[in-house]
Protein backbone atom coordinates (compact mmCIF):
# COMPACT_ATOMS: atom_id res chain seq x y z
CA UNK A 1 0.00 0.00 0.00
CA UNK A 2 2.81 2.43 0.80
CA UNK A 3 4.39 1.72 -2.61
CA UNK A 4 1.01 2.41 -4.22
CA UNK A 5 0.76 5.72 -2.34
CA UNK A 6 4.31 6.70 -3.35
CA UNK A 7 3.68 5.89 -7.01
CA UNK A 8 0.43 7.85 -7.02
CA UNK A 9 2.11 10.77 -5.23
CA UNK A 10 4.97 10.82 -7.74
CA UNK A 11 2.46 10.83 -10.59
CA UNK A 12 0.37 13.55 -8.93
CA UNK A 13 -2.60 11.21 -8.85
CA UNK A 14 -5.12 10.90 -6.06
CA UNK A 15 -4.80 7.48 -4.43
CA UNK A 16 -8.49 7.25 -3.58
CA UNK A 17 -10.08 7.07 -0.15
CA UNK A 18 -11.94 4.09 1.27
CA UNK A 19 -14.72 4.39 3.81
CA UNK A 20 -13.44 4.36 7.39
CA UNK A 21 -12.49 0.85 8.51
CA UNK A 22 -12.85 1.58 12.24
CA UNK A 23 -9.79 -0.56 12.99
CA UNK A 24 -7.20 2.05 14.02
CA UNK A 25 -7.86 4.20 17.07
CA UNK A 26 -6.24 7.54 17.79
CA UNK A 27 -4.23 5.82 20.52
CA UNK A 28 -3.00 3.26 17.97
CA UNK A 29 -1.90 6.10 15.70
CA UNK A 30 -0.13 7.89 18.57
CA UNK A 31 1.65 4.66 19.55
CA UNK A 32 2.63 4.08 15.91
CA UNK A 33 4.15 7.56 15.71
CA UNK A 34 6.28 6.96 18.82
CA UNK A 35 7.34 3.51 17.64
CA UNK A 36 8.32 4.88 14.24
CA UNK A 37 10.28 7.68 15.92
CA UNK A 38 12.14 5.06 17.96
CA UNK A 39 12.79 3.01 14.80
CA UNK A 40 14.35 6.11 13.23
CA UNK A 41 16.27 7.22 16.32
CA UNK A 42 18.00 3.92 17.05
CA UNK A 43 19.85 3.61 13.70
CA UNK A 44 20.51 7.36 13.73
CA UNK A 45 22.21 7.08 17.12
CA UNK A 46 24.24 4.12 15.80
CA UNK A 47 25.32 6.14 12.75
CA UNK A 48 23.49 3.89 10.29
CA UNK A 49 21.17 6.68 9.16
CA UNK A 50 22.44 10.19 8.53
CA UNK A 51 21.49 12.27 11.58
CA UNK A 52 20.18 15.15 9.46
CA UNK A 53 17.93 12.76 7.55
CA UNK A 54 16.74 11.22 10.82
CA UNK A 55 16.09 14.70 12.24
CA UNK A 56 14.01 15.53 9.16
CA UNK A 57 12.00 12.32 9.52
CA UNK A 58 11.43 13.05 13.21
CA UNK A 59 10.24 16.56 12.37
CA UNK A 60 7.75 15.13 9.88
CA UNK A 61 6.48 12.79 12.58
CA UNK A 62 6.09 15.80 14.86
CA UNK A 63 3.76 17.38 12.28
CA UNK A 64 1.73 14.17 12.05
CA UNK A 65 1.60 13.88 15.85
CA UNK A 66 0.36 17.47 16.15
CA UNK A 67 -2.47 16.69 13.74
CA UNK A 68 -3.48 13.50 15.54
CA UNK A 69 -3.16 15.07 19.01
CA UNK A 70 -1.62 18.41 19.94
CA UNK A 71 1.92 18.21 21.23
CA UNK A 72 2.66 19.38 24.78
CA UNK A 73 3.92 22.92 25.25
CA UNK A 74 7.48 23.49 26.41
CA UNK A 75 8.22 19.79 26.82
CA UNK A 76 6.05 19.73 29.92
CA UNK A 77 8.16 22.13 31.98
CA UNK A 78 6.21 24.78 33.92
CA UNK A 79 6.45 28.30 32.47
CA UNK A 80 8.70 27.16 29.62
CA UNK A 81 8.29 28.97 26.28
CA UNK A 82 6.34 27.41 23.43
CA UNK A 83 9.06 26.30 21.03
CA UNK A 84 6.74 23.84 19.31
CA UNK A 85 4.59 26.28 17.33
CA UNK A 86 7.48 27.97 15.50
CA UNK A 87 9.00 24.56 14.70
CA UNK A 88 5.68 23.31 13.37
CA UNK A 89 5.26 26.44 11.25
CA UNK A 90 8.74 25.95 9.79
CA UNK A 91 8.09 22.27 9.03
CA UNK A 92 4.68 22.86 7.47
CA UNK A 93 6.12 25.58 5.24
CA UNK A 94 8.98 23.25 4.23
CA UNK A 95 6.45 20.50 3.43
CA UNK A 96 4.40 22.91 1.31
CA UNK A 97 7.49 24.09 -0.56
CA UNK A 98 8.70 20.52 -1.05
CA UNK A 99 5.35 19.45 -2.43
CA UNK A 100 5.22 22.48 -4.73
CA UNK A 101 8.75 21.75 -6.04
CA UNK A 102 7.98 18.05 -6.42
CA UNK A 103 4.81 18.73 -8.37
CA UNK A 104 6.24 21.92 -9.94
Amino acid sequence: MMQHLLIRFAGQQEPGIAPGREVVTRENALDGIVLLAAAIDEPAQAGVIDRNRAFHMGALLMVIREYVQSLPEGLGEPDSPDLVTPDLQTMVEAIRQGIAQHHG
